[in-house]
């Protein structure tokens, strides 16, 4: 096979920056949004193609090392005891001091922030934040998805090896049998009976969710304004239906999007306790709304609803268990009923995102899908895809599915 021509993928990579560049000037790319992903994509592609492959080995010590120091400092609350006002920065001995540290354990873990740009360091005995450092600051959906990424899913990487020595070289795809059980010792327990197991790693589990919402979209491009008309007639057919839909946070952003849709004929379900939470806020923006405790694994007790929407749920399954939660939702849709389905819709082959997150989802036994695998498991259920409106920017899609 012939070499790579590096100097032309060099000034293609460098085109495509040049291009990001003049958008961000122009206001047509915000890097606020998921379309930071394809600078960063093209930034590591220029990595890429011109690291040798020993060079891989060297990125991948920092990286452990970087999530480690992390780690630490948020729980030592060390991002805390750094001044944050412009231009201020610390002393390592002080910062130690606040701390209550040995200052040459401190100064080694911050020299993988500052060799990394987390943090900065001033001359050589002093430390200050940078605008990527501060997000650690106390306790907050990143700071949450932190502890969950190295207390959860390192554990379960770890494990890897060992597990498919065990369990023999297939996909993990079962709601039990899964590596991060494995891993904690607890098989024959489903994932979230691991990682929910006490009231604190549920409260971070739940706080590290929410720094994924920017990036799932709730509709994304997918046009909604085609049920609006049902909303005039007088029956009382429910017109969207959120399943796993939580505390109503999708229902909400819907109802926005959407310009004449009532919440009054909309559906939260979810499992009971999450439901009865859901009732108690009593959050003014849903008054009307329906609530429903199920669990989607079972019968779909709406029926016949216009729109049925999931969200953020599939990918926690393997194939076998996505096909049956499909097949309750496509046994209760009416023949003009719709079902949209959020996700990640991965390209063939994915890119660097897609690819990282659907290893972590085969910790719990799930997966991401290409487009191939969302149309294999819908046509198991009973149902065939209308459509894809993808998000730009990264790889979440809305699929749009009617019976077959």
């Amino acid at each position: 096979m012939a070499q790579p021509d590096v100097p032309t993928q060099l000034d293609a990579l460098a085109q495509e920056l040049k291009d990001a560049a003049n958008g961000i000037r122009a206001g047509t790319i915000s890097l606020e949004t998921g379309a930071r992903f394809k600078v960063l994509e093209a930034a590591r592609a220029i990595i890429g193609a011109v690291e040798a492959p020993t060079d891989l080995l060297m990125q991948w010590v920092p990286s452990v090392t970087q999530l480690t120091a992390v780690r630490l400092f948020n729980q030592w609350k060390v991002f805390d005891a750094i001044p944050t006002e412009s231009g201020s920065s610390i002393s390592y001995k002080e910062l130690a001091e606040k701390v209550n540290a040995d200052v040459i354990l401190l100064v080694r873990l911050a020299w993988i922030l500052v060799a990394t740009g987390v943090l900065e360091q001033i001359g050589t005995d002093r430390i200050a934040h940078t605008r990527k450092s501060k997000i650690y600051i106390g306790t907050n959906p990143v700071t949450a998805m932190v502890r969950l990424i190295f207390d959860d899913n390192m554990p379960s990487f770890m494990a890897m090896p060992k597990y498919f020595d065990k369990f023999g070289l297939k996909e993990p795809t079962g709601r039990l049998d899964t590596v991060v059980a494995f891993a904690f010792d607890q098989v024959g327990k489903s994932a979230y009976e691991v990682m929910l197991d006490t009231p604190e790693r549920t409260a971070n589990f739940m706080l590290a969710m929410q720094s994924l919402e920017v990036e799932y979209p709730f509709l994304g491009t997918y046009d909604l304004s085609w049920a609006v008309p049902a909303a005039g007639d007088t029956s009382d057919r429910p017109l969207v239906v959120d399943v796993g839909g939580g505390k109503g946070q999708s229902i909400k952003a819907i109802v926005k999007a959407t310009p004449g849709l009532p919440v009054s004929r909309c559906v939260v379900e979810d499992l009971p306790d999450v439901v009865a939470e859901a009732k108690a806020i009593d959050d003014p923006e849903l008054a009307g709304v329906s609530y429903v405790g199920m669990d989607f694994h079972a019968e779909q007790p709406v029926k016949g609803a216009l729109v049925y929407f999931i969200r953020r749920c599939l990918h926690n399954y393997g194939d076998d268990d996505s096909v049956g939660i499909l097949k309750k939702i496509a046994d209760a849709m009416a023949p003009d009923s719709r079902l949209l389905i959020v996700e990640q819709v991965m390209t063939n082959p994915p890119n660097h995102y897609s690819s990282g997150f659907d290893i972590f989802m085969a910790t719990i036994g799930g997966k991401e899908r290409t487009y191939d695998i969302f149309e294999d498991i819908a046509a198991r259920a009973g149902l065939k895809i209308l459509s894809l409106s993808r998000n730009p920017g990264n790889d979440v899609g809305t699929v749009e599915c009617v019976k077959a």
